[in-house]
């Protein structure tokens, strides 16, 4: 039983490593050039070099760092640009996935989104916008899981680690928490309503948003500026 849980803990560690190193990068902490050396990571979050070897080579796959045989793992450039660049992959998938998950997904988990997703309107915004990072990423995860394309769900997940750090930026903002929920409540009835040109209408225009807040925040830490805030776990 102990064995079967390690790759459990494994993944989970290579996600919550991969996504503080991203977030120094999107702060600018990390700045381009700078050496990621496999023993100091190991040290610093208390695992194996393994581990680190792994959550290396996923920031490498999504464009992150680059390897050199003279100077090791290096930070490289992440710009205002490359978030578009993402957002636009993100779109065409998740649009992709929508147009054949929508006429499958079963009703009771989406009644149970939406459920959901009305009960965190009535929370205040410090505690309902962790709930909102968890169940974002769920109901995200179960459209794809629905899509019957395993290729797509492939590329999905290979951009998924990506785009959940950009999010968590975006959940920051106060402002954006309660207008995310109502964006995603309207998503799910549609769902319900199996209303497909609303759904990719709500859908496109939900991503847009959500790559706007990302610019918007990542733009504000690389100028240094400071805005009230909520304190966000990956």
């Amino acid at each position: 039983m102990k064995t079967a849980k390690a790759p459990l803990r494994d993944d989970a560690a290579k996600r919550k490593i991969y996504a503080a190193v991203l977030q120094r990068i999107l702060k600018g902490e990390l700045k381009p050039g700078v050496r990621l050396v496999e023993s100091q990571l190991a040290e610093q979050y208390a695992v194996s070099r393994t581990i680190i070897r792994e959550v290396l080579f996923t920031l490498l796959r999504d464009n992150l760092v680059e390897r050199n045989h003279n100077r090791g793992t290096q930070v490289v450039s992440f710009t205002p640009d490359c978030v578009e660049d993402l957002y636009e992959i993100r779109k065409s998938l998740e649009l992709l996935a929508l147009r054949t998950a929508i006429t499958v997904m079963p009703l009771e988990p989406l009644f149970a989104f939406e459920q959901r997703f009305r009960e965190l309107e009535k929370e205040p915004v410090q505690v309902a916008a962790p709930q909102h990072v968890e169940i974002d990423l769920a109901f995200h995860a179960f459209v794809f899981e629905h899509c019957r394309n395993k290729r797509l769900v492939a590329y999905l997940e290979n951009v998924s680690q990506l785009i959940h750090s950009l999010r968590l930026l975006g959940y920051e903002l106060e402002d954006v928490v309660r207008e995310t929920g109502a964006q995603h409540l309207a998503l799910v009835q549609a769902f319900i309503r199996r209303d497909l040109p609303a759904a990719e209408r709500l859908l496109s225009e939900h991503i847009d948003w959500s790559k706007r807040n990302a610019l918007r925040m990542l733009i504000l830490r690389r100028d240094g500026g400071h805005r009230r805030g909520i304190a966000l776990v990956p």
